[in-house]
């Protein structure tokens, strides 16, 4: 049997969540959805808001920010600060400071996905924040 291209059952799987994970509570969802974990509105030139989201994994992404262009609202992902060893920001040529991109998607269609599920998280939880916001 060639194990490359066997791929395993659902019991298979099932049974190494449980290895790795335990058994899942009597009453508890199989299955959890995304949603909103904080937002902040914070409208400044493109900006919108501060959020944060809980993905269907449990994994929560702090830091991401609801921005607006040309194209309508879009999700900035969080970005960190790069300090020199004094702690002072770095800066490019131009004297604006340099950032870190925290979290990266492999590939365009992986942060367009993302992109949609946080957008439509925002439609249907805080549809305020949208307010006015051309094509939505």
């Amino acid at each position: 049997m060639d194990v490359r291209t066997t791929r395993p059952t659902a019991r298979q799987l099932r049974t190494g969540e449980q290895a790795v994970w335990g058994v899942r509570p009597a009453g508890q969802s199989p299955r959890r959805l995304p949603r909103l974990k904080d937002c902040t509105p914070h409208r400044l030139k493109a900006m919108l808001t501060f959020l944060s989201a809980e993905l269907a994994s449990g994994m929560i992404v702090n830091g991401l920010r609801l921005m607006t262009g040309k194209n309508g609202p879009w999700v900035a992902m969080p970005l960190q600060k790069q300090l020199d060893r004094d702690g002072r920001p770095r800066l490019d040529a131009d004297g604006k400071p340099i950032f870190n991109q925290i979290v990266e998607f492999r590939d365009r269609a992986m942060a367009d996905r993302f992109n949609a599920m946080v957008l439509e998280l925002v439609r249907r939880e805080r549809p305020d924040v949208l307010d006015g916001e051309a094509g939505l």
